[in-house]
């Protein structure tokens, strides 16, 4: 019976190119925007190395004081003792690194002023190589004991050491970071997509945690901010909340000034920086959107073709066919087409995502370095990408064909032979 609906399906698209065509461009296309929004929702959440902890680390904004009296004298801004308050003593924290944000680390990389490059650089603690795993090809992470000092000691990439060593045996050898500030190399890690914006940088520098210290009333300012992953076992949430009371308490130890402090998962970070909005349901309520319009459409164009064929459909009847096999042959017949369409969709997604991924996966900073964006593909090629592929291509088929199908299953044949 399958193989007899594949031949009748194979005729349909023979004696009906325009509708067969139509059919699968259009459950291509839809494919290829819902695979795109999924492929670039994946790829920036879910845990990927060196980004190992994603789904389990919350990160902080800039904070925020002003007066409470007034809300005047406000200033965007956390110090590292008012973070050390807030962070230092968490039940549901595994580990708690301070840095200061990657903007302010864009700079001059070289080995002198007359051999030097525009790069990223970061200032990181210790505990910035637990939260993130780097592939180290030379030397180990900070120890607490470097970060402790502040020691003007760097880790680089290797594709820095390359450009400005010709090797990746540089351990030892110094490299100059700003206008006159030279580092000793203690690391080499191996190169990373841009992708993964918050492990990104071409070199890590130990911070200097007094310099996250700014000069201010009640000591609440600095360039300070945080990522915290949760133990194993302890939920965003539960963290979230023991942060929220950690800076409640602060508050209520501040004599004139109110201190405000958001923190972001990774997949807000990402996309919104807004900790009220959930990312995952904007991106299904896109998909839906996506998903339900062309469903629609294929809908009307389906019972305008069923109705060409109604005297088909009624001979097969007055041969003895149910309703129940007719409605199968013509979904049968409908979902041959979408999982045609739908293996071209996935082919055009991954194509679009390739070809526009600059655009639809970089952050803003990393237009700022001079190497060309890589795409990781085993961050694209999942096996959950194309099981969600082929669901979707039996969400299009049912939602554009059962309502046309069912109708011309249940007309009788006198109406249906007659095209009514």
């Amino acid at each position: 019976m399958i193989k007899q609906y594949y031949k009748q399906a194979m005729q349909l698209w023979k004696s009906n190119p325009l509708f067969a065509t139509i059919s699968i461009l259009a459950t291509g296309l839809t494919i290829t925007f819902v695979m795109v929004l999924y492929m670039v929702y994946a790829i920036r959440t879910v845990d990927i190395s060196p980004e190992i902890n994603r789904s389990r680390t919350l990160y902080s904004n800039n904070g925020y004081s002003y007066l409470t009296k007034d809300h005047s004298k406000a200033n965007r801004g956390m110090s590292y003792n008012a973070a050390k308050t807030i962070f230092g003593n968490l039940e549901h924290a595994e580990t708690v690194s301070y840095f200061t944000y990657k903007g302010e680390g864009v700079g001059f990389i070289g080995t002198s002023q007359s051999d030097f490059d525009k790069g990223i650089v970061s200032t990181v603690d210790d505990n910035y190589f637990k939260i993130f795993n780097y592939d180290f090809i030379k030397g180990e992470p900070f120890t607490k004991e470097q970060a402790d000092a502040a020691r003007k000691e760097a880790i680089i990439t290797d594709k820095i050491a390359i450009k400005f060593f010709n090797t990746t045996d540089v351990i030892g050898k110094e490299i100059r970071i700003g206008l006159s500030s030279y580092f000793k190399i203690t690391g080499v890690v191996k190169s990373m997509s841009s992708v993964f914006n918050k492990a990104y940088s071409d070199v890590w520098i130990v911070v200097d945690k007094n310099s996250m210290n700014w000069e201010s009333s009640e000591d609440l300012r600095g360039n300070c901010i945080t990522a915290i992953v949760a133990k194993q076992g302890s939920s965003l949430k539960q963290l979230n909340k023991e942060i929220e009371e950690n800076v409640k308490k602060l508050n209520d130890n501040l004599r004139e000034f109110t201190f405000e402090l958001e923190m972001n998962t990774h997949a807000q970070s990402n996309f919104f920086e807004d900790s009220k909005i959930n990312p995952a349901r904007i991106f299904v309520v896109l998909i839906f959107i996506l998903l339900i319009v062309p469903a629609i459409n294929m809908s009307g164009l389906l019972s305008t073709q069923l109705k060409k064929r109604s005297s088909e459909v009624g001979i097969r009847k007055a041969y003895g066919a149910s309703n129940s096999q007719v409605a199968k042959q013509l979904l049968y017949e409908n979902f041959i087409l979408t999982i045609v369409g739908g293996i071209i969709g996935l082919l055009f997604s991954v194509i679009t995502i390739f070809v526009f991924k600059d655009a639809f996966l970089s952050d803003l900073m990393t237009f700022n370095v001079s190497d060309s964006f890589h795409l990781p593909l085993k961050a694209l090629f999942r096996p959950s990408l194309f099981l969600l592929a082929f669901i979707f291509c039996l969400l299009i088929n049912l939602l554009s064909a059962i309502i046309p199908v069912w109708s011309a299953s249940k007309k009788t044949i006198i109406e249906t032979i007659k095209g009514e």
